[in-house]
């Protein structure tokens, strides 16, 4: 039996993308007031992030999973590897703003963006890129500060790293750490909290990284977050 991290997710829905065509998604319709984009790990719109999804809407949320690969998911890490490596990062995260704009459409006052791995990066780059994010909750994963620079976010930033993450540069806790003084310094209201003992990748249920007393407290975190700032 297939893990759900390389099986493909739903798509069951598909909005307006500025500058291309339009982009499908994942989406969990409730009477919820506030948003949340869920960004994928570098697997893309898989079964897992499904999963993960859903678990956040039953938090109170309507959540949608961009799919920023546009059709594609990986089948392996090589495939994951090669599927990050060829993505337009700008592009992206104009998927993201058109997948937080349905969701304004669609009856959200307020939307967060949420990921992991690449989609920790890709929430600090379009919490970077754009005041329409409201609030941001990246998990291990930091963009390019060349284009995407902390200094620039508007919003408040609630950072969960792992302190064994041994992804040097992307989100070892000493990265993590810069970057984290780096926004303070600019005056971002910028949250970091590092998890002892959790290693990369320990919110993801279907991956041998998965840490469940963790992820139950860095959910909660992020929930309260959202609480206090929406």
């Amino acid at each position: 039996q297939k893990s759900p991290i390389f099986l493909p997710g739903e798509r069951n829905v598909s909005y307006k993308v500025e500058g291309n065509e339009d982009c499908q998604g994942y989406y969990v319709k409730n009477e919820s007031s506030i948003g949340l984009v869920v960004i994928s790990e570098w697997w893309g719109l898989n079964k897992s992030i499904c999963i993960t999804s859903d678990l956040l809407a039953k938090q109170g949320y309507q959540t949608i999973v961009p799919d920023i690969y546009r059709g594609k998911s990986a089948i392996d890490r090589e495939d994951a590897g090669h599927l990050m490596g060829g993505l337009d990062f700008p592009k992206a995260v104009n998927d993201i703003l058109g997948a937080l704009n349905f969701l304004k459409s669609n009856g959200c006052k307020k939307v967060a963006v949420t990921g992991f791995c690449m989609g920790g990066a890709l929430t600090l780059a379009a919490a970077s890129a754009s005041t329409l994010v409201d609030l941001a909750i990246p998990f291990y994963g930091t963009p390019d500060q060349k284009y995407f620079p902390v200094e620039n976010i508007k919003c408040p930033v609630q950072n969960h790293v792992a302190s064994l993450d041994d992804l040097k540069g992307f989100s070892d806790p000493e990265t993590c750490k810069a970057l984290h003084e780096k926004a303070t310094k600019a005056g971002v209201k910028y949250e970091l909290i590092l998890w002892e003992g959790a290693k990369h990748a320990f919110m993801n249920q279907d991956s041998e990284n998965y840490n469940k007393e963790i992820a139950v407290q860095a959910l909660e975190k992020a929930v309260e977050f959202i609480k206090v700032n929406l």
